[in-house]
């Protein structure tokens, strides 16, 4: 199994319990020993659940990004992001800034890994970036 880089929204519907997810997730735990996801995922996730004062759901997001393998900003991602956006922005196809920067955490180019999402619509228009959905 390829390692995966998880997008903001698959590690929601995980805290959330949505079957499909935690059971794609228990399957890619036989292969590796944590979950791995981007810096910019970290802080979605986290401004989210302060905003909403779920501290439950905090705690165990926590928890998770402790035993967590998390990627952190580099100057090859930003490399990355700026030439996503400038090809994006050649073929009129803009998607939000942060997505630029997971899929430029994410690409085969820097970390040769699959990132998971529920938003293929915005990804998978990123040349040389692999895509999944486990929540389908």
């Amino acid at each position: 199994m390829r390692k995966a880089i998880l997008d903001t929204n698959i590690i929601s519907y995980f805290l959330r319990g949505n079957d499909k997810v935690v059971n794609q997730l228990s399957q890619y735990n036989q292969f590796y020993d944590a979950i791995t996801f981007s810096l910019l995922t970290y802080y979605e996730i986290k401004s989210g659940l302060l905003y909403k004062n779920a501290s439950s759901l905090l705690n165990q997001f926590e928890q998770l990004a402790d035993e967590s393998e998390i990627l952190p900003l580099s100057i090859a991602t930003m490399d990355i992001a700026s030439s996503i956006y400038a090809d994006l922005r050649r073929q009129g196809l803009l998607i939000p800034p942060i997505d630029i920067l997971i899929a430029a955490t994410a690409t085969a180019i820097e970390h040769n890994c699959l990132l998971v999402t529920a938003n293929l619509r915005h990804f998978t228009i990123i040349q040389d970036l692999d895509c999944a959905n486990w929540a389908e």
